[in-house]
């Protein structure tokens, strides 16, 4: 493994065990797709980065530097997966960042893509209700941070029949699934959620977005209840590594329209 990483741009033996990342989760991160050495949708991937980690002040290296670093990282041909993960930095033991500006640490990772079977896009999956519940943080909310064991133990209280959970906030709006982030078709509009109470706000929303509008439809942020889920015309769920997967029950509901995700699978490699 020693080959699947960067450390600041460098093979390194391991990071400091004082990086306040892994003393307290105090960083952001991104994961994305690597097709012959470029990283898919980067744009997106980049802005959204720079966003996060600014709202929790955090200095990001630039779009070039990090480019340059998948460059080197990624040097075979082929389709992985990459994640940027930017730190705080070094600092002594407590909560309190020092009052000298410290510099972040970057990390970048490098795994195999494992294509998923071609039957979930086809037949859909089934998704439960999470046991799980998401904390509530106006600041660090739709921040991809590194505080995400509420997502492990939705993925460790998950049945084997579902492929993943849908996490409620304490008002019971839907937010997200484990590691997807969840969308409605009702007719010509997608809906997704509002994230003023939770969830993470990822780039697959940007590209459906765009294609959506492009394509015809409306697009609109709102609070979704478990009721309103169960009404929608088509209910899927993305992320950047798996693209759109169309879910096929939940609860005792069950869908057969997949009409916007075969649409957009064949419009957009993602």
């Amino acid at each position: 493994m020693f080959n699947d990483f960067l450390i600041n741009g460098n093979k390194s033996q391991g990071l400091n065990p004082f990086d306040r990342g892994l003393a307290f989760g105090d960083g952001v991160f991104r994961t994305f797709k690597v097709f012959d050495h470029c990283p898919r949708f980067w744009e997106y991937h980049y802005l959204k980065l720079k966003q996060d980690a600014k709202a929790i002040d955090i200095d990001v290296p630039s779009s070039k530097i990090l480019i340059n670093q998948v460059s080197m990282l990624f040097d075979e041909k082929g389709t992985y997966i990459g994640k940027f993960i930017i730190t705080r930095g070094l600092s002594d033991r407590g909560y309190q960042i020092p009052s000298k500006r410290i510099k972040p640490n970057c990390i970048l990772l490098k795994t195999k893509f494992k294509k998923p079977d071609e039957k979930l896009y086809s037949s859909g999956v089934h998704i439960e209700l999470s046991p799980i519940t998401p904390s509530t943080n106006l600041k660090s909310g739709s921040i991809k941070h590194l505080n995400r064991l509420e997502n492990v133990l939705l993925k460790k209280n998950l049945s084997t029949r579902a492929f993943d959970g849908l996490m409620i906030n304490e008002k019971k709006y839907a937010l997200e699934c484990g590691s997807h982030n969840i969308f409605l078709r009702f007719k010509n509009t997608i809906v997704m959620p509002n994230f003023d109470h939770g969830g993470v706000a990822g780039i697959s929303q940007m590209v459906i977005s765009d294609y959506a509008i492009a394509n015809g439809y409306s697009i609109r942020n709102q609070n979704i209840s478990l009721k309103k889920v169960e009404k929608a015309d088509e209910f899927f769920i993305a992320n950047s590594v798996n693209g759109l997967i169309p879910v096929r029950s939940f609860n005792k509901k069950q869908w057969k329209d997949f009409k916007f995700v075969q649409e957009f699978r064949q419009s957009v490699n993602f």
